[in-house]
């Protein structure tokens, strides 16, 4: 009988349950490839975030007016004499 799709329970040997059930391998590696990747990315953002230090520059015309006294001192140009 060609066109009998019928399954004999006698030749079944293993039935997976669960998440990807009764597909190959290939997908439990891909999907634990994901899941991996998602958590290192995570992980990473998080240690990144936590890392970051930036030194707050005030620039634009009013960065002088802002800026502490000691910085406002401008170094005389070369060839230049000090005051």
């Amino acid at each position: 009988m060609k066109g009998d799709r019928s399954v004999d329970p006698d030749r079944i040997l293993v039935a997976r349950l669960g998440h990807g059930a009764n597909c190959s391998s290939i997908g439990s590696v891909v999907d634990t490839l994901f899941v991996a990747a998602a958590v290192g990315t995570a992980v990473f953002a998080a240690l990144a975030a936590a890392l970051a230090t930036e030194e707050v520059r005030v620039v634009g015309e009013d960065s002088e007016a802002m800026a502490p006294a000691t910085s406002r001192a401008v170094a005389p140009a070369d060839g230049d004499s000090a005051p």
